[in-house]
Formats: structure tokens, sequence, C-alpha cells
């Protein structure tokens, strides 16, 4: 055995090299040595690759206003899910419902593992939809596949809040399509909000279809009947409502309408391995979605060109479905879908194929073996054509069968137990190494590790110790070593759904080798998994199966990533002179204040350089200078390689509000959460927020024409440091809302609200120099990005007449309230044109963010609760080490409030095995 074979897992060691040759064997040697050059050639393609997968357990589904997300994240291999060598450095980010990216961290990453924590400010991070998401550097190259995204919500709940219950109906007349929307808004104690004016307005973030004062009935009822052009684009509509009384609390409710026509029902079909071919029986499958981006059940009927009725179809779960028939020469088909306003649409099925070769995989519930079937064409069968049959997991191929078919059919039986549990791929290839056919199909070998907790009581008190154990072991119940993470959340403020958990089982086996967003993927992987799911499963694999690299991309010469992988962090740049080419042997120094060190080195032949060892921590700044030659900073520049992080896809579903729609459970949660506040504030008194009376603030140096602190809005130095290398154009999106690049009809203009922006730096109108010979916007674009937070002493915004810039800078007879400024204030003070200092640089990094302990009370025994702990997260230990003997210890301290609380706890062994438990704990 060699070195490479005694890396590998036990589930792969027996097949590496398992040639099979079911169908009339072929003995020849040179069949032998093709297959296994294909096999070894496509192991060392994953090898090389080293794909990454994260996973992040976090403390809780969703939070409050003010919380703090907890994570541990797991950094793996992906072929073998073991701990990955690749990255050393994580990237951890929120971005809102805008996919506007409000905060990023960097997390060390050491043996695959990291944890941290995000502070969910109140003002950064308001109410409302957000999602996490991780990633390494290298991860980039491979798409957003492997990136780790889970959506939360932030919210929170006030006894005078306001609970909004829709429902909609689209009526479609003479292609005029009419909106009609039922409204019922109650308070959370469910009283009517009865005889309130509204002011209501619909948009979908371009144009604006309603705006009108409304009053709701006495039971809190209102009905509209709203003009929705085709334009009007569903997936970002949503419905704004306004207290209009002006004794009330300012209150604007944002909902996010889920509206779906059911003639732009989007409807998929997918046959099995990839074709219809004449004459070959086939599977279908099918996948029905909404313009919400969710399943839609829908039913039908399959029909030939000549509309007869060839077979019916339903879906079962999530609008997804198959059905099988035998596709004709010379046919074409369609489906016709019945739709609920008692109509129809038709939909066309895939071009049947005259010459082809068709792959069909069962995998029948709680079976040991895939039935693979392979159907040819009389043209592409025959004892002459030579198929290869692989079949892989995560990657490595882990069977291998060369075969010919003689009669237009082979069949094979393969072992499940030569695959480890998650998404194997058949991959059928011709000589040529072109894959023909493809599918994916799920392999439980129930080989996960178990994990299970003993309690010391049956149950406990309020502020009572709890002490638990857990116990981890492999299939055959020996003891394992493992890296794990637990959380203990109270079911009275947080619940949880198995259904829709985002678990490290799910997201390692399933979903990050999937397309799409996966609805409810907890569902698919229930410990107690039915014949019914089990179906359900196959269908989303036959659905949103991801078909990978192209199989002939092994074959072909390795490409230079895109993306390096970060094993440390790194300080990188480049030294170059006034023509922009690089300067060999140039010295260059690294000094940082805190802590203070100083560095040296010298560029390379490429005029490159790089520090490594350096951990950035805090506000980290290091001052960076070059020199040439001579000794000298004269006609030298330093480029800096700078993290540019990606733009992910928007998601295509959107979270409700918790006061939308909410479902019965979800209202007792809330309840609970408001009787816990209201007893906490009897106890220890109602908590004002303070206030503050603030002075101006002032930009030192800054050549606002209204005087200092003459602003309506202003970013200070101290809100800039923070920033880092953020340039001026993300800093005004992030900071200011209405800031964007709209069309007009003067072209395309940046703007704040509906006002024409102006840029002043340093009291110069950067408008003076432009020539006209490139847009103006793209004439803003260039100082948007050139400058960054850490050039910047302060940026004040006018919009209103009362700060105006337009005396100066308008002509008379212009209108000044369709124009707003920017007036910013820069470190050097010497305006638009002056370049960046030659010879240094100011490097300003993303800090690491270091995990801090997770505060958990300690009580004396016969402590007597009062109300004033009313934890929702009431543990959280991201590093929880099992024994040799498979154990590991957990102690904590129950809260204020009786009930249960809910235990997850989820990790690895660190080998390829992973392990995810729940549990309860009760407390009177």
């Amino acid at each position: 055995m060699n070195t490479y074979q005694k890396r590998l897992p036990a589930w792969l060691i027996f097949t590496l090299f398992l040639f099979a040759f079911p169908c009339n064997a072929l003995a020849q040697d040179s069949t032998r040595d093709s297959l296994k050059l294909m096999i070894e050639s496509l192991n060392l393609f994953i090898e090389r690759q080293a794909v990454e997968k994260v996973y992040l357990q976090t403390d809780k589904p969703s939070y409050s206003a003010g919380d703090t997300l907890w994570f541990k994240a797991y950094l793996f291999k992906a072929s073998y899910l073991e701990p990955s060598e690749k990255s050393g450095v994580l990237y951890v980010e929120i971005a809102n419902d805008s996919n506007m990216v409000i905060k990023r961290i960097m997390s060390p990453v050491s043996g695959g593992r990291s944890a941290g924590q995000v502070t969910l400010g109140e003002l950064e991070m308001p109410p409302g939809a957000y999602i996490l998401r991780a990633y390494t550097n290298w991860m980039r190259d491979f798409g957003e596949t492997y990136v780790f995204q889970k959506p939360f919500y932030i919210g929170d709940e006030k006894v005078n809040d306001w609970l909004v219950s829709y429902n909609t109906r689209i009526l479609s007349n003479n292609g005029n399509n009419t909106l009609q929307l039922g409204l019922k808004l109650q308070q959370v104690d469910r009283t009517p909000v009865g005889l309130r004016e509204l002011q209501i307005r619909l948009a979908d973030g371009k144009h604006t279809w309603l705006r009108t004062n409304e009053d709701t009935n006495v039971d809190g009822l209102l009905n509209l009947n709203v003009d929705l052009p085709e334009k009007a684009e569903t997936t970002s509509l949503n419905l704004f409502i306004q207290d209009r009384r002006k004794s009330a609390p300012k209150r604007t409710l944002v909902i996010p309408l889920s509206v779906n026509r059911p003639e732009r029902l989007d409807l998929q079909f997918m046959p099995e391995g990839g074709d219809l071919v004449a004459g070959l029986p086939v599977r279908v499958a099918f996948k029905a979605v909404n313009e919400d981006g969710r399943g839609a059940d829908v039913s039908g009927e399959i029909y030939n060109s000549k509309s007869l009725k060839i077979t019916a179809f339903k879906s079962l779960h999530k609008g997804m479905g198959s059905f099988n028939f035998i596709p004709k020469a010379g046919e074409s088909y369609f489906a016709r879908v019945n739709l609920p306003n008692g109509k129809y649409r038709d939909y066309p099925l895939p071009l049947v194929k005259i010459n082809g070769i068709s792959l069909r995989v069962d995998n029948a519930f709680k079976s040991d073996s895939c039935e693979v079937t392979v159907r040819a064409s009389p043209e592409m069968a025959g004892s002459n054509r030579i198929y290869y049959l692989i079949g892989q997991a995560r990657g490595i191929a882990c069977y291998g069968s060369a075969f010919n078919i003689q009669k237009g059919v082979a069949r094979f039986k393969i072992a499940n137990s030569l695959f480890p549990t998650g998404i194997a791929r058949f991959t059928l290839t011709g000589q040529n190494k072109i894959a023909l056919s493809e599918r994916i199909v799920f392999i439980e070998r129930a080989d996960n590790l178990n994990l299970s907790t003993t309690q010391t009581k049956a149950f406990y008190s309020t502020r009572d110790s709890v002490s638990l154990q857990l116990k981890v072991s492999d299939t055959d119940g020996n003891p394992v070593q493992g890296s794990f993470s637990i959380a203990v959340t109270d079911d009275n403020q947080v619940k949880t759904d198995s259904l829709s958990d985002f678990s490290i089982l799910n997201q390692m086996l399933l979903t990050s080798d999937l397309k799409g967003e996966i609805e409810n993927p907890g569902y698919y992987m229930q410990d107690t998994r039915t014949a019914r799911v089990w179906q359900d499963l196959d269908h989303l694999l036959l659905t949103q199966g991801w078909t990978g690299f192209e199989f002939a991309e092994v074959f072909k010469p390795v490409k230079n990533p895109k993306y390096q992988a970060e094993t440390q962090f790194l300080i990188k740049g480049k030294v170059t002179n006034a023509f922009n080419k690089p300067i060999s042997s140039s010295g260059v120094s690294l000094l940082s204040q805190k802590p203070y060190f100083v560095r040296e080195t010298r560029t390379d032949e490429r005029g490159d350089f790089y520090f490594e060892q350096i951990f950035p921590i805090d506000t980290a700044e290091f001052f960076i200078q070059a020199k040439n030659k001579n000794g000298k900073n004269f006609n030298v520049g330093i480029e800096m390689e700078e993290f540019v992080p990606p733009v992910f896809t928007a998601s295509v579903q959107r979270l409700k509000p918790w006061y939308v729609n909410i479902d019965t459970s979800s209202l007792r949660t809330v309840d609970k959460k408001m009787s816990l506040k209201h007893a906490r504030e009897k106890l220890t008194g109602t908590v004002l927020k303070e206030v503050v009376i603030k002075s101006k603030r002032i930009i030192k140096d800054s050549k606002n024409l209204n005087g200092p602190g003459e602003a309506d809005f202003t970013i200070t130095r101290e809100e800039l440091e923070k920033a880092g290398r953020t340039t001026l154009g993300d800093l005004l999106s992030k900071n200011i809302k209405s800031f964007r690049l709209q069309m007009t009809k003067g072209g395309r203009l940046y703007v704040i609200g509906d006002r024409k922006m102006h840029l002043i730096i340093d009291g110069i109108n950067t408008e003076f120099y432009w020539n006209g010979e490139m847009p103006l916007h793209e004439y803003f674009k260039h100082f948007l990005e050139y400058y960054s937070a850490e050039e910047i002493k302060g940026i004040e915004v006018m919009t209103s007449k009362s700060y105006s810039y337009a005396a100066r800078y308008l002509p008379p007879m212009e209108d000044p309230s369709f124009h707003s400024y920017i007036e910013v204030t820069t470190r050097s003070g010497s305006g638009p044109l002056l370049k960046k200092m030659v010879g240094t640089y100011v490097y300003r990094p993303m800090p690491f963010s270091l995990p801090k302990k997770f505060y958990s009370p300690k009580y004396i025994a016969g402590s007597t609760a009062d109300g004033t702990d009313i934890r929702s997260t009431i543990f959280w230990e991201p590093d929880l080490i099992t024994n040799k003997q498979g154990l590991a210890n957990i102690k904590f301290f129950t809260a204020d409030t009786p009930g249960n609380y809910s235990i997850i706890i989820e990790g690895t062994d660190l080998n390829g095995k992973l392990g995810y438990t729940r549990g309860k704990i009760i407390v009177k």
C-alpha cells in the first residue's frame, strides 16, 4: 500500500482500484489500463484542487436587536471532510436584505477550526432580515456553491408593536392584472388596530405602484385593489404602512409581499441522466417554482405533438416530482399544467434526440446497493464501443467499470458500502473521456458519529447547576475524540425547528453540493427518515443536483487559480517606478506602532515583497516605506495587494419580519418574551433610553460653506478610522441609504434621494475639472473609488435648503431643491488632484477578530430567581473536546425562566466523521 492510500479513509482504501466488467467482460489490458488511468487522474485532480467546505454553528437561529451572534466554524477538505490545511484565514460577513454587507470580520483558522462573535449593534443592524456568510479566499475559485450562507432575522419586539396578516390574490382580465390585498392589523395583545388612518405605499425598488391614505375598519381590516403591470418586479415588492396619527410614535412597517401570478409559474423538466432519447425509457424529474422562489404544488398531463395524452404528473414535495415514459422519434412533448384560476399553461419538454445513451440509478429506501441501468440506441451500442462508469463520492473515485452494450442495455448492482454517507455521483463516459450522462444519489451508511448526553437530574430548578456529560462513539461503539460545539437556548424565547435547521450533517453531506437554495434542509436529513422523505430527497437530487466540473477538465493542464489560498495573514505588495515597471532589490520597511516592531525585506525580480508571521488585531495600522536601489524614495511607488471582497448573488428568497403572518407557535414565543421583559422591568424599573444633548459634529479643517458642523449628516474621523480601507463610494452607500446611481432624463447620475449629487473635496468643486469627455457619473466614480476612509478626516452631507451650496455652485434660475452636496475633508487638505505620497503607504488591514468567552453566570446553591436573568442563550461553548473515552463534561446554570431548554451539539472527530444531536432540559 502506497503512502497516498495510507491517508485514505477506510471506505476508500478497498475500492480505490476496483474494476468491474459486468457486461461482456473486456479482458484487454489496454482497457483496464485506460480505466485505471482515468481513476488515478480524477483522484489526482481532486487532490490538487483541494476544495474546501465550511460550516458555522451559531448559538441560535434568530436574534434580538443588540444581541451578540456567537459562532464556531469548521473548515474541511471537501474530499475526506478532514480539517483543511489549505487556509488559515476565514472571512465571516453579514449582509442585509438588499445584499449590502454591513459587517465583515477576519477570523484565524487553526486545525480547520475557528470561533468568534459578531455584535449586532442596533444602529448598524436594525430589525430586519440578514444573511450570514463564511468563506475563504481559496473557495472563491470554485464559485458560490461551497460558501456557507444562512439567513436569520433580527427582531425588536415591543408591547405596542403591530402584527400584520395579509393575503394576496391576482385577478387577470384582458392582460391586465389587479392585485387584491387583504390586511389585518392588531397589536401584540390582539387588540385590533381599528379606525386608524394609514399611509399605504406599494413599491418594488424601482417604481411605486400605489400611494394612498386609507382607514382600517373597527376590526383592523383593510382591503385594497392595485393595478399591477406585467413589468412589476414581484420578487422585490414591499408594502409600507405608516401610522398617520400625529399623537402616535412614528411607525413604519415594511412588509415584503409574496405575490405569485399563476401564469408566471416556472416549471423545468430534467430527464434523468440528461437527455430524452427516442425509444429509451426515461424518468423525468420536474420542479415548479413560484415568483417568490419557493416550490409550488402542480399537477397536469403530458401530451405529444398530436395533443394525445401520454401520462399525468403531480408534485409530491416543494414542487418536485417525477414521471416515466418512452419518447418516440420525430415527436415533441409538452406539459399542460392546471392553474389555480381554472386556466392552464403549456410548458415544452426537452427535445428528443434520435441517438443517445441513458443512465438510470435506482437507490431504494434502506437498500444495501444501487441498481444502475445503462441503455443505448442501436447506433451507440455494439461490442466495438467501450464505455466507462465512474462512481465518485466527494470527488474521489470509489468505483470504476469498463463495459460495452451489445443488446441495448447494461445493468449493474453497486454496493453502497463502496461509498461514504453523502452524495455519490455516477458519470458515464465514452473512450474520449467526455461525460455522456450523469446522476447523483444519496448514500446512507448510518456511519455518522453517535452523540448522546446524560443528565444528573430529570428536571432542574431556576438558577440551578446543570451538569451534562457528552458521550461520542462510532458505529461500533468505540469512543471518539473530537471537537464539538454546544448551544443551549430557552424555548420560551428561541424557536428552533429541526426541519429547517442548518446542521453540520445537512450542510456537509447534502446542501453544499446542490445548486440553488434548499427549502427546509433539515427535512431531508431526519433521524427517522421515512420512505416518503427518501423519495423526496431523490427528487431534490434529480432537480437541484450539482454536476460539478466537466469530466474532461480532469485531463487538461492545471490552471493557475485566480484566488490564492491564505495559509496565514500576509502583507503583500509591489514596488514600481513612474513607468509602472517593477523595481527589484528595493528595500521595504514595515513599521507597526501597536504593538511596536520594525521589519525589513527586499523585493524580488518582479518587484514583489511580503511580510509574514503578522497577527493584526484591533485597529491595526502599518507604515510601509520603499526605497530605490540608491536608498532614495524618489520615483518609487507602492502598490499594495489588498483584500477585495467578493460580491455574492443576492438571495432569491426573502425572510418575512417576525410580525408578518405570524403562526401560533411563534406568537406564543413573542408573548413569553414580552412577559419576561415586562416582569424584569417591574423589578428593576423601566430603563429609559438616555437623552444626550450632543454638540455639533465638527470636522476639523472642513471647508464647509455653512460653517463647522452645519450639515444634515456627518461622518466623523472616529467612524472613518473604524472603516479602514473602505472606499468613499462604499462609505456613502453604507451610511446614506438613499445614495445611489440612478437613470435620469439627463443620463445616469449619482443622487441622494431625488437630488443630484455634487462632490466637493477640501472646498473644491470636482465638477470644475470635468471636461465632458466622459459621462459625469464615470468621472465621479473615479473619486469615489480613489479615496478611502483612511485618507479622509470627515464627510458632511447637505440635502436640505438650510445647508444648501446653491448660492455658490448653481445658476440663479436653477431650483436648489433638486441638488445635494457632499463635502469631503481629506487628511492632506489639498483638494481632489493631489496624488498619494511617493514611496510610502499607510496600510490598515482588516484585523483578526478573536473569540471572547461567553458569559455564563454562576449562582450559589439555593439562589432565588428574581426575574432579572432572562437570557435567551443559556450556554455557549465552541471548544468542547472529548477525551480518549469519548467523554466531555458540561456545566452551566439555568436562568430565571421555567420551561424547556433546547440543546444542540455538533462537531467532528477531525478524521472525516461528523456528529449532531438535539436534546431537552426541563426547568421547573
